[in-house]
């Protein structure tokens, strides 16, 4: 039986760890040096949601909770450059840290 690979869209998700403060609201991850570290995730074959804007919330299948910072659509060949992530939350991060979160990114990107 010959079964075909099905092609699906994909988009990788430049985005930023983060954690819940006392009062529930999100706020950047720091690591170790006390920096903030974007990574970027894709969309797989089983991600469970849909993405709806930039600091949606989404956990990666090491349980982390991350922010969207930017979303790009992404060549189906090049997938297996980036990890999938695995589900997509209906939280968001405000709008004063999605805008810290672009600036970061942006800076990085320009170095």
């Amino acid at each position: 039986m010959n079964k075909l690979k099905t092609k699906y869209d994909v988009y990788r998700y430049t985005g930023i760890p983060v954690v819940k403060d006392a009062s529930g609201n999100y706020k950047f991850k720091l690591d170790d040096m006390g920096h903030v570290k974007p990574h970027s995730w894709r969309t797989g074959k089983h991600t469970k949601g849909k993405f709806k804007q930039r600091g949606q919330v989404f956990l990666t299948e090491n349980r982390l909770f991350i922010a969207v910072i930017t979303a790009e659509k992404m060549s189906f060949n090049q997938r297996h450059s980036v990890t999938p992530l695995q589900r997509f939350t209906s939280e968001t991060i405000n709008e004063s840290l999605l805008k810290t979160g672009t600036e970061l990114v942006r800076n990085l990107q320009d170095d």
